[in-house]
């Protein structure tokens, strides 16, 4: 077997910590749902704490596509790929930020579960179609797959609906005096966060896209294939 040149071996080393991204970011996904549907807030709290690895990771990972570009200077499809790269980690942070975020407030409105149960459920559910988005977004970044990727928008579409059943079921229980405005606040701010993974996923995927074919699709309705 031929040894990689060195910008081959840059690369993988780019590809790899990308991947390790993905994969820390999907463990505070899961993390995230199994804490919301078990009520775990010592789990919850540990995600709290695992954003920082998150960072760190992003962090590297533009370190080494900066000393890519400073070695090699990248045309084509390595220079698609490496801007995909730092692209892909910067919306992977602001997901693991999201995610934190929920996390925070659902340790902060403990009282949701027992106080809102239908509210409760519906933020397992909004979680639950997130996960799905980012799942399937992150599929198609591991194995470049831009059909597959082009799929991902139209999941976005269950998340936005569950959004608007949020809206309405909060503003119903609010006017009708049956729900606290603050606990209220804080299920729409956690629901917001959620549909905001799952936008955010749906920009991964049309990165994909442009990274293996070199295709911009964003801002078109007809990518679902």
């Amino acid at each position: 077997m031929p040894q990689k040149s060195p910008g081959e071996r840059e690369l993988q080393a780019i590809s790899g910590k990308l991947e390790e991204l993905m994969q820390v970011v999907m463990q505070q996904f899961v993390g995230l749902k199994r804490g919301l549907d078990g009520a775990d807030f010592a789990l919850l709290k540990s995600i709290i704490a695992g954003d920082e690895r998150v960072d760190a990771i992003e962090i590297d990972l533009d370190d080494l596509s900066m000393l890519f570009v400073a070695n090699r200077a990248p045309m084509g499809p390595s220079l698609r790929f490496m801007f995909g790269a730092i692209d892909v980690a910067s919306a992977l942070e602001r997901i693991g930020d999201c995610i934190e975020y929920v996390a925070r407030h659902a340790i902060d409105t403990k009282d949701l579960r027992v106080d809102f149960p239908e509210g409760w459920h519906l933020l397992q559910d909004v979680t639950t179609k997130a996960f799905g988005v980012y799942e399937r977004a992150m599929t198609s970044v591991s194995n470049r797959d831009p059909r597959l990727a082009k799929t991902v928008p139209g999941m976005d579409d269950s998340v936005d609906a569950l959004q608007d059943q949020a809206y309405k079921l909060v503003i119903e229980k609010v006017r009708t005096g049956s729900l606290d405005v603050e606990m209220g606040i804080h299920l729409i701010l956690m629901v917001n966060k959620l549909e905001s993974i799952a936008d955010i996923a749906c920009h991964v995927a049309q990165t994909v896209v442009y990274i293996v074919d070199d295709e911009r699709i964003r801002h078109r309705s007809d990518v679902t294939l």
